[in-house]
């Protein structure tokens, strides 16, 4: 084989293998919807409704509340349904909750109510769905494989939220906030055939799980998560870091729109710049990871950050 076909082979990893490929692509599109609705949303408010800087806070909050309420029972909920099912069903909720909202728009009835109970079911939508293809992903690839495969979903989730913040703010322009939720909920469309069309291996039944409530369930992972000296720091700086974040997405786009006075294309293009970072921190391991400076490329079939000592 020719040196630049085995360069481009290995460059392509896992995207060259069917299901694979179709879960990084459906999971880029509805992160790029998700980071749309994120500048769409608040657009929508400021530009048509002409909302007060509350509305426009609560509008930010609804969207990142559920991860709070139901951001715990999630993972309980999902482990006990299939994900592939779970998934689609939730890319075709959020077509019918973002669509409500340019047909509201254009029969004139659209209230701040109803953007905020939109962005609250959204959100809570997207909760599951996040879950959901975590889990959905180690039954496509194998062990060895994970590290590779997350790369890649977070590298193109982080370009996605470029795009989609770039996107949302010159739709909005283009044809006007309203309208421009239609190019999101079409991202979800999408998604779904993606998830639709991915052909699981079979595999073999499921062992019978053991008699357990939701709350046990969650009772034990805060437990092992509070105990692992990885997880435990990395769970308490993403619950600053979020809070800091929510506050600042908040007020952004009144700041930019009202204050400063840039269009919605300017505004979307200024809120992409904050998904750079994540392109370069998935672009590459850091030193002392699996497959990172110093270690091998592959690492045992030992969960992630669960003591494995090449880890």
């Amino acid at each position: 084989m020719h040196p630049a076909t085995r360069a481009v082979r290995r460059a392509a990893g896992l995207l060259r293998q069917r299901n694979f490929r179709l879960l990084w692509i459906g999971e880029t599109i509805s992160s790029g919807g998700d980071a749309m609705a994120v500048v769409g949303m608040p657009l929508l408010a400021v530009t048509v409704l002409h909302a007060s800087t509350a509305a426009v806070a609560a509008i930010t909050a609804s969207a990142y509340l559920p991860w709070l309420i139901i951001g715990l029972p999630a993972g309980a909920w999902v482990d006990r349904l299939p994900c592939r099912r779970l998934m689609i069903i939730c890319d075709i909720t959020s077509v019918l909750f973002y669509a409500s909202l340019p047909a509201s728009a254009w029969a004139g009835e659209l209230t701040i109510a109803q953007v905020i109970a939109v962005a609250l079911a959204a959100g809570s939508v997207s909760v599951l769905f996040t879950t959901a293809y975590r889990v959905m992903l180690p039954s496509l690839v194998t062990p060895e494989e994970l590290i590779e495969g997350n790369a890649k979903l977070q590298g193109s989730a982080a370009a996605a939220t470029i795009g989609g913040r770039a996107a949302s703010g010159i739709a909005a322009e283009a044809v006007g906030a309203a309208t421009a939720l239609l190019f999101n909920a079409a991202s979800f469309v999408v998604s779904a055939a993606c998830l639709i069309a991915i052909r699981p291996a079979t595999s073999p039944p499921r062992a019978a799980r053991p008699a357990t409530t939701l709350r046990a369930e969650i009772a034990e992972g805060t437990r092992y998560i509070r105990r692992d000296p990885y997880l435990r720091p990395l769970t308490l700086y993403g619950c600053a870091a979020n809070l800091a974040y929510s506050g600042s997405t908040a007020l952004v786009v009144l700041l930019l729109v009202r204050v400063i006075g840039l269009g919605p294309a300017a505004a979307g293009l200024l809120l992409a710049v904050s998904g750079v970072g994540g392109i370069g921190g998935a672009l590459g391991p850091p030193a002392g990871w699996p497959g990172g400076p110093g270690r091998p490329a592959r690492c045992c079939s030992a969960p992630l950050l669960a003591g494995c000592p090449a880890c």
